[in-house]
C-alpha cells in the first residue's frame, strides 16, 4: 500500500513527537513501507508505543498499521503485511524508546566509575533497567524495580532476565551496592522466580566480602529459588587503575582460584544430581588464574552466560579443534603478520599461532598487548584501546598485517573504546589492521590478503 500522507487538521493532530527512529535495517519491511532514519514512529496499530518492550511485542504481528512523521513534518501512515515474528527493522534512539532507568547503586566495585576521563558519553552511562536486561541480556539489579514493574515483567512474562546478585547475605549486600535498596532487590528476585521468571544470576567475587561462608549461602539461597534459577555466574571483580579511593578491593589469588574451582566442582556434582544441571560455573578468568584446564563444552551446558566470559575460551578451543590440517592453503609467498592481544587471552592466541604456523609460507607472531588506557589490572581483550595497540606495536616489525579480536571495537564499527578507529591506527602502524572473531574467520581473512595479493 502506498504511503499516505495526512494533512494535521481539527480531527488530525499530531499525536506527541513519537519515538526518533535512528536506523532503519536494509530491506526490512519498515525500509519498503518508507520509513527512513529521522522520521519519527508515533503509533502502532492505532496505539501509542510506549516503550521497547510495547514495540516489539506489536511488531510481532503479520499485519501492522503505521503512523510516522516525516523530519518535515508530514505525517505519514501505511499498513504493511509481512510474515508473523519478522523484525520491522528500526531501531531507536534511545533504544528503550523510553527514559532509561538509572542505575542508583553505589557498588563498591563499579566499573563504569573507574573509567578514565575523554571516553564517550555512552560508557559513563549506568542503567538498571529490566527491558534491557530481557531484551539485551545487561545485568540488573532488581533494588529499584517498583510494584508496577514488577507486575509488568510477570503480566507480559519477560523472561529470562539477568540478575546481579552478588550476595544474599542482606548485610553484605547492603555494604556491596551501597544502598538500603539492597533488601528490596531480593525480595523482588524471590517475587520473580515465584512467579516462573527465568533467572540467570551472577556473583562478582570480591575477596574478603562475599567469598568464603558468604558466597556458600549465596548459592545456597538461589538455588533454593527452584528451577526459575537457571544459572549462576561466579565472576572476579575488575579493577582499574582509576578507581577512586574507597574500601580496599582485590582480586583472587591464585590459590583462592584453586580452593574455588575444587568447590565448584562439589556443587556442579550436586546440583547435577538434585536439579538436573551443574547450575554455578565460573568465569573463564578463574581457571586461567587458578592454571587449570577449560572444561569440556557439555560442562557449559549449552553456554547460558557466554557473553559475561563463561565458556568463550571452550568455543575458541572448538573451533580451532574444527579447522582443517592445515587450517588454510599456502600463501603465493612467504607472508608474515601479527596476532595481537591482551595477557588474558595470550595463551590461546599462542596456540591457534602455532597451528597457523604449520602452514608452509605463513608465519603470525603473537604480541602481548598491556592496558594503559584502564591500568595493568586489566587483562582481558576486549577492554584493550586504539592507543594501547599503538604504544604497543608503534614501530614493530608487524609483517603485512595486524588482526585484532573483534570485541575490542563497538559493535558494528570500527571505532575502539578510546573512540580512536582502525584506520586511525593503520595511519600510525603503516600496515593494515583486521578485526576478526574467531580461527574460522582468520583462516578466511588471510586467505583474503591471499587473493588480493595474487
Amino acid at each position: 500500500m502506498k504511503n499516505k500522507p495526512l494533512q494535521e487538521g481539527k480531527h488530525n493532530r499530531i499525536p506527541g513527537r513519537g519515538h526518533l527512529i535512528s536506523g532503519v535495517v536494509a530491506g526490512s519491511p519498515a525500509e519498503k513501507a518508507g520509513l527512513r532514519p529521522g522520521d519519527r514512529l508515533l503509533r502502532l496499530d492505532g496505539r501509542p508505543v510506549r516503550d521497547i518492550i510495547d514495540y516489539k511485542i506489536a511488531e510481532a504481528d503479520d499485519t501492522l498499521r503505521l503512523l510516522w512523521l516525516t523530519p518535515t513534518g508530514k505525517l505519514r501512515r501505511q499498513t504493511l503485511h509481512k510474515p508473523v515474528q519478522e523484525p520491522l527493522g528500526l531501531q531507536f534512539e534511545p533504544p528503550t524508546l523510553a527514559p532509561l532507568q538509572r542505575c542508583r547503586n553505589r557498588c563498591l566495585f563499579c566499573f563504569v566509575n573507574q573509567n578514565p576521563r575523554g571516553l564517550r558519553r555512552s560508557l559513563y552511562l549506568k542503567d538498571d533497567d529490566y527491558r534491557l536486561s530481557f531484551l539485551y541480556g545487561n545485568f540488573i539489579t532488581l533494588n529499584s524495580l517498583t510494584a508496577h514493574q514488577l507486575q509488568r515483567i510477570i503480566k507480559l512474562r519477560l523472561s529470562p532476565l539477568y540478575v546481579s546478585v552478588h550476595a544474599t547475605d542482606p548485610k553484605i549486600r547492603r555494604i556491596l551496592f551501597g544502598t538500603q535498596l539492597a533488601d528490596r532487590g531480593l525480595e523482588n528476585l524471590e517475587k520473580l522466580a515465584a512467579a516462573g521468571i527465568g533467572l540467570h544470576l551472577q556473583v562478582v567475587l570480591c575477596p574478603g566480602y562475599n567469598t568464603g561462608e558468604v558466597l556458600e549461602r549465596t548459592v545456597r539461597d538461589l538455588a533454593r529459588l527452584g528451577p526459575a534459577a537457571l544459572s549462576l555466574a561466579l565472576v572476579p571483580v575488575g579493577l582499574t587503575a582509576h578507581r577512586a579511593m574507597g574500601p580496599p578491593l582485590r582480586r583472587l589469588n591464585q590459590e583462592e582460584a584453586r580452593a574455588l574451582l575444587r568447590q565448584l566442582a562439589v556443587w556442579q556434582r550436586f546440583f547435577l544430581r538434585t536439579r538436573g544441571s551443574r547450575f554455578v560455573f565460573a568465569a573463564d578468568e578463574i581457571y586461567n588464574l587458578a592454571g587449570a584446564a577449560i572444561p569440556e563444552a557439555e560442562s557449559y551446558e549449552g553456554f547460558p552466560q557466554l557473553e559475561n566470559g563463561i565458556g568463550l575460551s571452550r568455543l575458541f578451543l572448538d573451533e580451532l579443534a574444527e579447522l582443517p590440517n592445515p587450517p588454510l592453503k599456502p600463501p603465493p609467498r612467504r607472508f608474515r603478520a601479527t596476532l595481537a592481544t591482551g595477557r588474558e587471552a595470550a595463551p590461546l592466541i599462542e596456540k591457534l599461532a602455532r597451528r597457523f604456523n604449520r602452514v608452509p609460507g605463513l608465519a603470525l607472531q603473537t604480541k602481548v598487548v598491556e592496558n594503559r588506557f584502564f591500568g595493568a589490572p586489566v587483562t582481558v581483550a576486549g577492554l584493550l584501546t586504539g592507543r594501547d595497540l599503538e604504544a604497543a606495536l608503534a614501530g614493530k616489525d608487524l609483517g603485512e598485517a595486524v588482526f585484532i579480536s573483534r570485541n575490542l571495537l563497538k559493535e558494528g564499527s570500527g571505532i575502539f573504546l578510546d573512540d580512536t578507529t582502525v584506520a586511525e591506527l593503520e595511519g600510525r602502524l603503516q600496515v593494515p589492521v583486521q578485526a576478526v572473531s574467531g580461527p574460522i574467520e582468520l583462516a578466511r581473512a588471510l586467505e583474503g590478503l591471499y587473493r588480493a595479493e595474487s
